[in-house]
């Protein structure tokens, strides 16, 4: 799977967001394969996390700064997620992060 759904859907949603601010389908996780360049010029493919605002009621958060709904950004190791007015926050972590 290359996308998670984050909703208060539990018949779709992927990961439940249960607080009532959350919209039924508020965002999603997509990893996509991206090319960057690296430090000694060769360009390389590596799956890369993205999170857009699916249009929701209360908003998505990274960082405590709201995101434009319908538009893709893009997520670094130790990010924070929110979704609406709840409380719970996420934090992206990849293989490489210490804690």
């Amino acid at each position: 799977m290359t996308c998670y759904l984050f909703g208060r859907e539990r018949k779709v949603a992927d990961i439940p967001t249960d607080h009532p601010s959350c919209s039924k389908q508020h965002a999603v996780l997509q990893y996509r394969l991206v090319e960057k360049e690296q430090p000694d010029g060769m360009m390389a493919k590596k799956m890369r996390p993205y999170l857009m605002d699916l249009d929701s009621t209360n908003g998505t958060f990274i960082n405590e700064n709201r995101i434009e709904p319908c538009r893709y950004y893009e997520l670094f190791g130790k990010d924070t997620i929110k979704f609406g007015n709840s409380s719970r926050k996420y934090v992206l972590l990849h293989e490489n992060s210490t804690e």
